[in-house]
C-alpha cells in the first residue's frame, strides 16, 4: 500500500496532467477565418490593377483619360468592396473587436492610391516616373493583403 506522501505526489501529478490536457485542448484564434472568395477577389483585382499599371507604364496623356476612367472606377469600387468584405468577418474572441484587419487596411490603401493616380491622370496625365511611384506603393500594399490572407488559410 502506497504511503501518504506517495498518494499526495500521485494526486498532484494527476491534477497537473489534467490541467495540461485541458490547456492543450484550448485553441485561441488570433485572426479572422480564411475566406476563399475574398482571396479570389483580391487575386483578380491584383491582376486587373497590374494590367492598368502596365498600360500606363510609359506615361499617360490627359486628353485620353476618358478611355482609362472606367477602369479606374471599376478597380476602386472592387477594392473598396473587398476592404469592406475583409473587415466584416467576425473578429476572434481573443482580440479587440476594433482591431484593424491588415488586409482591410492594405486594400483601402490601394484604393486610395488608385484614386490619387486617377485624379493626377485626369488633371495633368501621368509621367513614367509617377506611374512607377504609384506602382511601387500599390505593390507593397497588395503584397501585404495577399500574404495576410494566404497565411489565414493555414489556420
Amino acid at each position: 500500500m502506497p504511503t501518504a506522501n506517495a498518494l499526495t505526489a500521485i494526486r498532484r501529478s494527476s491534477a497537473l496532467l489534467a490541467l495540461l490536457l485541458t490547456l492543450a485542448a484550448c485553441a485561441v484564434r488570433l485572426a479572422p477565418l480564411y475566406d476563399q472568395a475574398l482571396v479570389q477577389g483580391i487575386t483578380a483585382a491584383n491582376a486587373d490593377t497590374l494590367e492598368l499599371l502596365a498600360s500606363a507604364s510609359g506615361g499617360t496623356q490627359k486628353t485620353r483619360f476618358d478611355e482609362r476612367e472606367p477602369r479606374y472606377y471599376n478597380l476602386i469600387g472592387r477594392l473598396d468592396a473587398l476592404a469592406i468584405q475583409a473587415g466584416t468577418r467576425p473578429p476572434p474572441k481573443a482580440s479587440a473587436a476594433d482591431a484593424a484587419v491588415p488586409s482591410q487596411t492594405a486594400l483601402q490603401a490601394i484604393a486610395d492610391s488608385l484614386r490619387k493616380m486617377s485624379d493626377t491622370d485626369r488633371e495633368q496625365g501621368l509621367t513614367e516616373v509617377e506611374v512607377q511611384a504609384f506602382r511601387g506603393q500599390i505593390l507593397i500594399y497588395m503584397d501585404q493583403a495577399l500574404t495576410y490572407e494566404a497565411a489565414l488559410e493555414r489556420y
